[in-house]
Parts: C-alpha cells; sequence; structure tokens
C-alpha cells in the first residue's frame, strides 16, 4: 500500500517539471530562454584562456552565428589561472604532471538598466603532462587551456539559463 502511495505522489510530481532548454521555458526578462541567451553580448575577454571562453560562450549561446540582433544582456569576465605541480621526477628535479586551475568570475547585466541578472565564479581543473621536449609541453599546456576553456564555457552557460529562469 505505501509503495503504491509513494509511486502515485512520484507521478504526480513527475509533470512538475520542465526542461531548462525547453522552447516554452520563459526568461525572466522576457521571451524563450532559448532566443535570450542569444541576445547576450560577448565581448573580448583578456588573456588565453578568455580568448577560447570568449569563442565557446559564443558558439555555446547563439551557435556561433554571430547575426545582427538586439543585445540585452552583456556578458563581462575576469580570468586568473595557476599551475598546480602534482608530480616531480626527483632524478632530475623536473615536474612530469601539473594541473591547470582556471577561474572565470563574471556578471551578465542589462544593458538599459545596468542591473545585474545574473552572476558567478567558476573554478575548473585540466590536467597536463609535462614532458622533457619543450614544444610537448607547451602544446599539453595550450590543451588544457583549451579544455579549460570549453568547461568554462559549459557551466557558465547551465548558471546563465538557470538564473535567467529562477530570477
Amino acid at each position: 500500500m505505501a509503495l503504491a502511495v509513494a509511486l502515485a505522489a512520484a507521478a504526480m510530481a513527475g509533470g512538475c517539471l520542465q526542461p531548462l532548454y525547453a522552447e516554452n521555458t520563459r526568461s525572466i526578462t522576457g521571451g524563450s530562454i532559448k532566443d535570450t541567451l542569444k541576445e547576450v553580448e560577448i565581448p573580448e575577454i583578456k588573456g588565453l584562456i578568455g580568448h577560447y571562453l570568449r569563442n565557446e560562450l559564443v558558439f555555446e549561446l547563439d551557435g556561433g552565428a554571430e547575426a545582427d540582433r538586439a543585445r540585452r544582456l552583456k556578458f563581462n569576465a575576469n580570468i586568473s589561472e595557476s599551475i598546480e605541480v602534482v608530480t616531480v621526477d626527483y632524478a632530475n628535479g623536473r615536474a612530469d604532471s601539473a594541473i591547470l586551475i582556471a577561474t572565470a568570475t563574471w556578471t551578465l547585466t542589462e544593458t538599459g538598466s545596468g542591473t545585474i541578472v545574473s552572476k558567478g565564479t567558476n573554478v575548473v581543473r585540466a590536467p597536463y603532462e609535462r614532458s622533457s621536449q619543450r614544444f610537448a609541453t607547451v602544446r599539453a599546456a595550450r590543451d588544457a587551456q583549451i579544455r579549460a576553456a570549453k568547461n568554462l564555457a559549459t557551466l557558465i552557460r547551465g548558471q546563465m539559463a538557470a538564473d535567467l529562469v529562477a530570477g
């Protein structure tokens, strides 16, 4: 009996959920959440990770189109990065692997009123191997920066969408 009651309650509650990116999900700024995300202006962001982050966000929010569309929201971000050495080869004193830690502190404001509608700080970690060959280490570090930017873009998009729906 208790199982039947629990299943009935779960079935009724299941209809209360709405997908975040559905066509009929409304934004607090008006319109659907998909259309609102397409109205975000993303200016250049300083640094290499900032460059990759901007490119990823343009693709994540607008599909890379960057069409001439009214931009009602403006995204601003500051990126910082640090390296954490994980293992060291004691024979030659060289780091074998490292972790890139990228932090993005960002805000999303309405351009007309200047009201902050979403903000956050996101941190990602991207490990990579270091080699005795200099170019291999430089390339591995660059790949870690690209991975970090992609992960940051995904996190930021999700948090922006959730804040724009929840308010």
